[in-house]
This record gives C-alpha cells, structure tokens and sequence, in this order.
C-alpha cells in the first residue's frame, strides 16, 4: 500500500472488516445506516476493498513489534530495562498471561479475519463490478496477507487454529488447534496462490504492497523454517529434506523472476534515501504523521535525544569478519585493543586509534556504531564516565557515558544503525521510516542455505554469498565448495546473521537451528572497559538469562484465549 493510502486507515479500522453489529428494530435489518461505514454500502468499488486491505496489512505492525525488539530477544540483541515487554521472555519468565506473545496472536489473527472477510466480500461481488484484474490483485493480497499472518503464528506459537472464513462467535470458542503440518500447508497453499495471481511489481504510487516475489519469497521463507523445525525438534530428516528443497525451488523462483537487485549503498538502505530501492521484495509502509513510530527515541545515541531501548551486542559485533573477508581471529588485520579516544583543552576529540573496530566488514559500520566511531556529525564515546577512575583515553565527557544505573542508555556501549536517520531527529517518535519485511539479499542466503543443508555445495552457493558480499565489496577467501557440509552451514549463517542484523529475523533463525539454549543462557556483553588494574574486559550485560527447553521454542497460547475457549490446548510447559 502507498503512503497516501494509509490516509484511510481510520475507515477500515472504524468499518471493523464490516462485522458491524444487528439492532433490535426489525426495521434496522433493511436500513441502510447513512452515518457511519456499513457492509451495504462499502463493499462496492475498488477503493473500498484497497481500503479494507490496508486495515490488513496494518495488522503487521504494533507494540512493541518493531523488529529491534525481536532481536533484543536474541544474543545479538539487549534490552536491559525490565519493563519493556521483550524482558520477561529473556529471562525465562514468559508465561500464559505474557502481553508481548498476547499481542502478537490478537495482531495475527486479527489480519487474518480481515483478510477472509476481504475473500469472503470479493466472493459475494456481482460480476462485472471490479475488472478481472483487480479481483485477482486484490485476491491476491488477501491470499497473501493470510498466509503471511499464518507463518508468523507458526514460527512463533507452532500448532494453531485454521480459519478459511470468518467464524462464528460459536466456532471460534469451539475451534481446536491444528497440526503444525496442516499449518504449513494451508500458509503455502496460499502464498502459492497469491503467487499466481499477483503481478511481479506496481507503480511507484502503490510501492509497498504484495507481488509475486513477495509470495514466492515467503513461500521459501515458510518451508525453510519448518525444514529447521522438523530436522532439529522433530528428528524427521526426510521431511526436512524435502522443505528445504522446496525453500531452495522458492528462493530460485525469486531470483529467476530478475526483478531484484542488491542496493549499492548498505547502510543507505536503512534510511529515507533507499525506501524504493530495487533490493526491498516487502516492506511496511509508515506515515510521519500518520503511522508514525519511535526509530529515533527509540534507538538513536542518548546524547542525541533517545531512550536507547535496545543495543547491539559484543556477540554480535564479534560476528562481522574483517575487510580482507577473514574472521576476526583468522584475519592478521584484527587488533585487540580498544579504541583511544582523546580531547584537547576545549573538549574536542580526537580518535587516536580504533583498535577493534578499524578494518571491519563495511556492513558493520552500516549496523553498529561503537566507541570512536561518527555519527551525525559526532564522535560517538561511550566508555565510563571520566569521573569514575577510568583512565584517559579510555573515559567519556559525554552523556553517552555507559552507566549500568542509566535505563535510558546503552547498556552494552553500542548502538543499532538501521533505521536510525538524522532527519527523524526533529520529531524523534514520528519517523516515517518503511520498515523492510523481505528483501533480496535474504533470499540468496536462503538459497544458499537450504543448498548447504542438502548437502549440495555446488558453485551456485559461491555465487549466492559472493553477490551479497561484492555489493560492500568484501573478498571471499573462503570457498563454500571445498568446505564440510557443516562448516558450511555455520558460515552460512554467520554471513546471514550480520546481513540481517536488527531486522527482526534472527530470534526465529535461533528457535529453527535449534541454537537458542546455547546462545540464550548466561550474560550478554559489550565494549572493553578498564579494571581498576588497567586490564580491559567486555562489559556483560546486567540480567543474566535464561533458556529452558523444550519450552522456550514456542510461546504460550495466551490464557484469555483459553478461557474464552477451552478447545484450546496450552503449549508444553506453560
């Protein structure tokens, strides 16, 4: 949906998907209602149904679901305030009356709804009202915005109930949840369909809505997760195979549609300048104004007028290889040091060395900005404050300062550079930042990955991770071809988590390789700070976390849904 189209948001959400309620009066039943939005009336015209698809795709996004806070749910991801919704699941404390899960299955469902009520309303259109092309474009997105909200259920919740139609408040407090396998069909079922149906790309003035690439994208997206699933909590080998295939048939189907390419400036993508980039296959469409939403307040420096909800990680920083392509303990370009930052008599800095930080992967700085590094005009310091014995050079003057009393500061001395844009910095809770959903550089990695867990190392994987890696113009001394299979797999994704950082993808990347009891357990970390002793150790983070197994997996199906409905069985262990 375009920007413009947002404007009518408040018609769908006031139409509530046209399940308005019955009066009394029999003569209501046969009138039709002039003061407000009703069934009779709205389902009519073209605008009408694009209206009500955007209350759809609206359903995407709320509280709390900015992809920041799917990753500060992981190791390469911290949010150290204990009020913010994330913090509980964390720290292993997620349970049935949990709001941040409650809200996503009310979100996900609710899309869901209003995507049948738009098949349903389309079923029921007199033929010769909408042209045959706009039924099948609007089809099309209903097809795909369900099966969309059905992989989120999936990959979050795993056995879920199925609705092909709007329910009756009778069938909806009888419904039971169905199979993960009867899940995962009815999701491609419909992104095969909407696949079919949908055109490959729209005009610049409906940039943001579902095309062919995004079903197809999503379609690979969908089986190669359940691929994970069944090979690492299932123990069905064969049938993980056969997803993986199907997630590298999907990913090629993209690929060969030639309508995408990698955008030439990484971090450029993340900002207003790369909204309509040739490399975005899906995004979110926000409105300053409109829809607006914290990215600035949110995650920008303190000293710049956020709250710095979550940061990045030293794990996560320690991912990103050095320039010459070669992990930072293979690579002779990597120094150990911390960075020395000096300042003069008038409070001007100076960065003597970057240590760590000098020679990295060009996406790292596109990501993460660190102690020494500039932003926005600025020399970035987050080292303790200098009035706490920390010594020079390694000390800040800045309220940057980390301090483990500060909630609204990092907690590691790191901050997050995607979606963080100097021009939201005048209205830091209004950004009108799209926020990417699928893009191309996701799906070379996808195929490349399900060709390395078919143990098919062919040069068509070289080709896959060297495109991503050419666009920021990083070597690739590595050859895919002469590695293991599991050699391959663990450069795989590696490679995927630093493209994909702070995109909201890595906590259901953990949860399918069946990692997150290795990396979810214990403290996080951050920069090197100085001991009394002038010794230098990462800072950890302040919560230590925790994991439990098999429980953590999946979330809980929230308790006021099973109080409404009793059909309703509760995930193992909550």
């Amino acid at each position: 949906m375009t920007k413009a189209i947002n404007k009518l948001f408040c018609s769908i959400l006031a139409l509530g998907i046209a399940l308005g309620a019955t009066g009394c009066s029999e003569d209501l039943l046969t009138t039709v209602p002039k003061d407000r939005v009703s069934s009779a009336t709205f389902w009519s015209t073209e605008r009408d149904f694009n209206t009500a698809l955007n209350g759809a795709y609206d359903r995407m996004f709320g509280v709390n679901l900015d992809p920041m806070y799917f990753d500060g749910a992981t190791e390469i991801g911290y949010s150290h305030a204990d009020w913010m919704r994330q913090h509980e699941y964390v720290m292993g404390r997620a349970n049935a009356l949990s709001g941040w899960s409650a809200d996503m299955w009310d979100r996900t469902f609710t899309g869901i709804s209003r995507a049948n009520e738009i098949l349903a309303q389309l079923d029921a259109l007199e033929e010769g009202v909408l042209s045959p092309e706009v039924v099948d474009q609007i089809r099309g997105q209903a097809l795909f915005l369900r099966g969309y909200f059905y992989h989120e259920l999936l990959w979050m919740f795993g056995e879920v109930p199925i609705f092909t139609s709007v329910p009756t408040v009778e069938e909806a407090r009888q419904v039971s949840r169905s199979s993960r396998g009867e899940v995962y069909n009815q999701i491609t079922s419909d992104l095969s369909q909407a696949a079919n149906l949908l055109p490959t790309s729209w005009s610049s003035s409906q940039f943001g809505r579902a095309t062919r690439g995004t079903a197809l994208g999503y379609h690979a997206r969908t089986a190669l997760y359940e691929a994970g699933w069944q090979e690492h909590h299932e123990g069905n080998a064969a049938r993980a195979d056969e997803l993986y295939q199907t997630a590298a048939d999907m990913s090629r189907a993209v690929i060969d549609l030639n309508e995408y390419s990698l955008h030439p400036d990484f971090r450029e993508l993340f900002t207003y300048a790369g909204e309509q980039s040739n490399e975005i296959i899906f995004s979110y469409q926000k409105v300053s104004g409109q829809n607006g939403w914290h990215a600035w307040l949110g995650f920008a420096p303190k000293s710049m007028g956020s709250n710095v909800d979550v940061e990045p990680t030293r794990e996560l920083v320690d991912m990103f290889p050095m320039e010459d392509g070669l992990p930072i303990d293979e690579s002779p370009l990597y120094d150990a040091s911390p960075p020395r930052i000096t300042y003069d008599g008038d409070g001007n800095p100076t960065v003597e060395t970057l240590g760590m930080y000098a020679d990295r992967d060009p996406r790292f700085y596109g990501t993460v900005l660190f102690p020494g590094g500039e932003f926005n005009g600025a020399i970035y310091n987050s080292y303790p404050s200098c009035s706490s014995g920390a010594p020079d050079g390694y000390c800040s003057p800045t309220t940057d300062r980390i301090l483990l009393t500060d909630y609204n500061n990092t907690y590691t001395g790191y901050i997050a550079m995607k979606y963080v844009d100097p021009e939201d910095q005048a209205a830091p809770t209004n950004s009108g930042l799209n926020i990417i959903k699928m893009r191309y550089a996701d799906i070379l990695l996808m195929y490349a990955e399900a060709k390395a867990e078919l143990d098919e190392l062919d040069n068509s994987v070289n080709e896959a991770i060297e495109e991503v890696r050419d666009r920021i113009n990083l070597p690739m001394p590595q050859d895919v071809t002469a590695m293991s299979q599991e050699e391959a797999i663990e450069f795989i994704r590696n490679e995927r988590t630093i493209e994909l950082a702070w995109e909201g993808l890595h906590l259901a990347d953990i949860r399918r390789w069946g990692t997150a009891e290795d990396v979810l357990n214990g403290n996080v970390h951050g920069i090197d700070i100085a001991d009394g002793e002038g010794n230098f150790a990462p800072v950890p983070g302040q919560h230590t976390r925790s994991f439990e197994t098999p429980r953590d997996y999946v979330w809980p199906i929230p308790a006021s849904e099973r109080d409404l409905n009793p059909n309703l069985s509760q995930n193992p262990g909550y």
